[in-house]
């Protein structure tokens, strides 16, 4: 068997930062928006409900095709599939820049999506193959967390800059603009590189995967809105339901299946997804909510807003390098269970929170969730990479991913029906509400938000648990070797 032909450092260090940068532009239009929603939906005149969907769009879209996206990329070729992903973001980026409407951005958001969906998985995969030694994979795969991590964290901030200083249509320029400039980097640096086994297509576990997530999604986002009794939402959640046991039994049946069944039977990959989904829920909710919280109820601009959330995004520029660093020497048990551990602590500080609580305490409590997340956010896709034979590296970082985008759309779904549950409407001196009427929605805010933070600790400390029983304590051993594609 050929070894890969692996290109120079240099050239190697280029096409780690197009793969970084991609998914950081992935995870940082998760929350970027979010402080812009207010200056968008007064400038295309919509409302509150098609204003969510400018983030629930991407979410959805996101999470329903990561896995298809990865076999699709382990199949014809990872940096051709990579290209095309670049090219689809950058052109929905310009897009939603020229928006006229509400609809029309939400459907450019979809376009956005649909290249987004092809970067992680394939960034990641690429990442496994270009650094075959395991350490240096760890270390890389952190340096690919940290992008992770800095892009979820810096969305409010970069959004509340760029909203205040040029309009919330300036988002989406930058966005085009650095999509365009990664695209040219992997052009030039990134080698080729596809699956040893050209698998077939699997076309029923592909629309069956893609139904289930989209039709879960769809319920954890409308849920808040209509309730989960509702009929749409039951009908939702049992056509999810179905399609789920549908592709189980599919996938148990053809011959070359989607997804690999076998692959959960490690206990330490099922682990991992389950990690990345408890990591995401909890630190997408906290996001998420606090910026509402900041704007809402304490009064902060967009700008301020985001700057004041700066502790949560830091950490990732230590946390990152060194739970990689860690976790390709020591292995991935103590640094999943601490890094559980601490993010689940700063999230019941959060729980504790009172109306009027001090900044510098707040401060505080960003920062340890901030330093939790950053612990978590590369090493859970590494063990889920480096458990899994490098020829389905796409497929399984598709896994992984998906299950971060599940765990985003339910922390915000699930949070948001304990939030929006006991506090249905946003008060503000602009929706012309009296100040006694604002003070006690800033009140029962807090109250609820405080149980909502009360839950993500709780699913935080559960993926400890989780952690301590699946997760080996020596370092993720060397995957299987890859050729290079033609």
């Amino acid at each position: 068997m050929r070894r890969a032909l692996l290109p120079s450092p240099d050239r190697r260090s280029l096409a780690l930062f197009a793969l970084t940068l991609g998914v950081f532009l992935v995870t940082l239009n998760v929350t970027v928006v979010v402080v812009a929603l207010p200056s968008l939906a007064a400038d295309l005149q919509i409302g509150t409900d098609e204003a969510a969907w400018v983030i629930d769009a991407y979410n959805l879209v996101g999470a329903s095709l990561l896995l298809s996206a990865g076999f699709l990329a382990d199949r014809f070729g990872r940096k051709r599939v990579l290209c095309l992903g670049y090219a689809l973001f950058s052109l929905g980026a310009v897009a939603c820049s020229l928006a006229p409407s509400g609809g029309a951005l939400i459907a450019f958001r979809v376009v956005m999506a649909l290249g987004g969906t092809a970067l992680t998985p394939t960034s990641l995969s690429i990442v496994a193959n270009l650094y075959p030694e395991p350490r240096e994979r760890a270390r890389a795969i952190g340096l690919w967390g940290i992008s992770s991590g800095l892009g979820t964290g810096l969305g409010p901030i970069v959004g509340g800059a760029l909203t205040e200083a040029f309009g919330w249509r300036s988002v989406f320029v930058v966005n085009a603009i650095a999509g365009l400039v990664a695209l040219a980097i992997v052009i030039r640096a990134v080698p080729r590189s596809r699956s040893l086994v050209a698998r077939r297509i699997d076309i029923a576990g592909q629309l069956l995967v893609t139904g289930f997530l989209a039709t879960l999604t769809y319920a954890l986002i409308e849920a808040p809105q209509f309730g989960f009794g509702s009929p749409r939402i039951v009908i939702a959640l049992a056509l999810a339901a179905a399609m789920f046991v549908a592709f189980i039994v599919v996938e148990r049946r053809v011959e070359e299946p989607l997804v690999d069944l076998g692959f959960f039977r490690d206990r330490q990959f099922s682990g991992a997804v389950f990690l990345a989904a408890a990591t995401f829920f909890t630190f997408g909710g906290f996001i998420y909510f606090n910026t509402l919280y900041l704007q809402d109820v304490r009064g902060y601009s967009a700008l301020a807003a985001g700057l004041l959330s700066l502790p949560a995004a830091v950490p990732a520029l230590i946390g990152g390098p060194l739970s990689g660093y860690l976790v390709g020497t020591r292995g991935p048990r103590g640094v999943l269970v601490g890094g559980m551990l601490v993010l689940g602590a700063g999230a019941a500080s959060l729980a504790l929170m009172v109306e009027g609580a001090a900044i510098g305490w707040l401060l505080l409590a960003y920062l340890i969730v901030g330093f939790g997340y950053a612990v978590l956010s590369a090493p859970v896709s590494t063990v889920a990479v480096s458990s899994m034979p490098r020829d389905q590296a796409g497929v399984a970082a598709g896994i992984a991913s998906a299950a971060r985008n599940v765990g985003i759309v339910l922390g915000i779904a699930v949070l948001g029906a304990i939030v929006y549950g006991r506090v249905p409407e946003v008060l503000t001196p602009a929706s012309g509400a009296s100040g006694s009427e604002i003070a006690e929605f800033q009140g029962a805010f807090v109250d609820a938000l405080s149980i909502a933070y009360l839950v993500a600790a709780g699913v935080a400390l559960a993926g400890a648990v989780v952690a301590g029983f699946t997760m080996r304590p020596m370092p993720p051993g060397p995957s299987v070797e890859t050729v290079p594609a033609v």
